[in-house]
Order: structure tokens, then C-alpha cells, then sequence
């Protein structure tokens, strides 16, 4: 019988690592009004380089084990592009819309919020569950990219069909 080695105790408990940094984050912000002011001087426009430097760094190990001379067999499976595509540019986006239009109907700004949100697909994460569940590293990239060029080109035009044009034109957008 095969045998798989145990996932590292903070591997494990990521998720917790998670909570526990954005809980801190908050208190800290809280505790030491300072701290958010001196953050933002390391950034470059809009780009925190704290934050760009980890998520560069979360995300090397990953991808340095991609064979990216295989990456294209991943390109000529229409299936796997196919379920993605729908489930990242149409049932995320419907989902998030509805669930904003039932959940914030009376508050046009969290609305827009949420739905912006459901809109982004988060790049990083994918890449670091991908490769703590041991699948497919050239998958996991290919998909990756592909979304990430739809996000590019297709994010503005999704926002401003689920944010401007569906809220006014259903009739679920208004609250009664």
C-alpha cells in the first residue's frame, strides 16, 4: 500500500494562518494608529511592494517545478478550458451577483463591493492550494494564465455589465 507523507503543521492549518494574519493586521492598525502611514510609504501607486514581494514569494516555489514544455497540452484540452471559463466568467459572476442583489439590496456601494469581487478570480491562492493538494502543477499554471488574460481584457466590461447595466435593468436591482 502506498503511503503519502502528512501535509507540514503550517501547511495544515493555512486557512488559520490566514485568519489569524488579517485579525492582526486589523489590531494592529487599531493599536498603533501609525503603522497604516508608514505601510503606505512602500508603496508604488496603488502597488504595496510588501505585499508584491510575498506573493512573489508565495508563489516561486510552485512555479519553479511547472514543466513548461508541457504547458501546451494543457492549451489543447477544450473540456478543462471550457469548465473553467464557465465556472470563472459565468457562474462566479451570477453567484456573486445574486447573492449581492438578495443580501444588499439596499446598499448600492457593498453591492458593487461584493460584485467586483466575485468578478476577480484569485490568481495566488490557486497556484498555493494547487500545490499543497500535490495536482497538476502545468494544469494549475495553464489555467492560471488562461484566466488571468480573460481578467485582463474582460474585467472592466464584466464590471460594468453587472455593476451599471444589470442592477437598474432587473427587478431585482432596486430595493422596494
Amino acid at each position: 500500500m502506498k503511503t503519502t507523507s502528512r501535509l507540514s503543521f503550517l501547511d495544515r492549518y493555512l486557512t488559520a494562518w490566514i485568519f489569524a494574519a488579517m485579525f492582526g493586521g486589523v489590531v494592529l492598525g487599531w493599536l498603533v494608529p501609525g503603522v497604516v502611514p508608514f505601510l503606505n510609504r512602500f508603496n508604488i501607486g496603488t502597488t504595496s511592494i510588501p505585499i508584491a514581494a510575498g506573493l512573489i514569494l508565495m508563489m516561486y516555489p510552485p512555479f519553479t517545478k511547472v514543466r513548461y514544455e508541457n504547458l501546451h497540452e494543457v492549451f489543447r484540452n477544450k473540456k478543462v478550458l471550457g469548465l473553467s471559463l464557465v465556472q470563472n466568467w459565468v457562474v462566479g459572476p451570477v453567484l456573486m451577483f445574486v447573492l449581492a442583489v438578495v443580501f444588499l439590496r439596499g446598499y448600492p456601494e457593498y453591492m458593487a463591493g461584493l460584485i467586483m469581487i466575485g468578478l476577480a478570480r484569485c490568481i495566488a491562492m490557486v497556484i498555493v492550494w494547487n500545490e499543497l493538494a500535490r495536482g497538476d502543477t502545468e494544469y494549475a499554471a495553464g489555467l492560471v494564465a488562461f484566466n488571468s488574460l480573460f481578467q485582463v481584457f474582460f474585467y472592466s466590461l464584466y464590471a460594468w455589465v453587472f455593476i451599471t447595466v444589470l442592477p437598474p435593468s432587473s427587478a431585482f436591482g432596486a430595493p422596494s
